[in-house]
């Protein structure tokens, strides 16, 4: 991916100083990216679905793995966080039904929407968990081996990273 196609630059500012969340909202963001790239190429409708069907599936594991952590480290905030998740889950579902079933372009109204969702949902909501995990002294170290074994799972069980990939 050139510079010139990355709808969304990972910084520095978006870290939440857990290594495997990070990784996992890095490539979310590089999904989002690759969506960027499929319609401003105009891949085509099976390229887009496949890449919508990538977000959607990889969007569901990470937030699951990241309210497993939470109610592990038993976040007091908890059930705000998963009301914020269950928001963009429904969002997402919309949005992609609308261009599957409906079949009318969501492209600019979905990536202007995740693009700022997702910034504003790390530097908000997800560095307040952060912090108060870290602050509490929580080891995030067994969660990190079983967000690890769970990501491998989704690798194996459906090739969504040969999807948005793919160039």
């Amino acid at each position: 991916m050139s510079n010139e196609e990355v709808f969304f630059k990972w910084l520095p500012d978006y870290s939440v100083r857990i290594q495997a969340i990070d990784d996992q909202h890095r490539e979310l963001v590089n999904i989002l990216n690759r969506l960027f790239i499929a319609v401003s190429r105009r891949e085509g409708d099976s390229v887009v679905a496949g890449i919508l069907d990538s977000l959607m599936s990889y969007t569901q594991t990470h937030f699951a793995l990241e309210e497993s952590l939470m109610r592990q480290a038993k976040y007091k905030d908890l059930e705000p966080h998963i009301a914020e998740h269950r928001l963009l889950i429904a969002k997402l579902d919309t949005l992609t039904k609308k261009y599957l079933l409906e079949e009318k372009p969501i492209y600019f109204e979905m990536l202007s929407f995740l693009k700022s969702w997702l910034r504003e949902h790390i530097q908000g909501v997800d560095m307040k968990y952060s912090a108060a995990l870290l602050q509490a002294g929580f080891s995030v170290t067994e969660w990190e081996y079983e967000a690890e074994a769970e990501m491998r799972r989704m690798s194996n069980s459906k090739n969504w990273w040969e999807v948005w990939k793919a160039a």
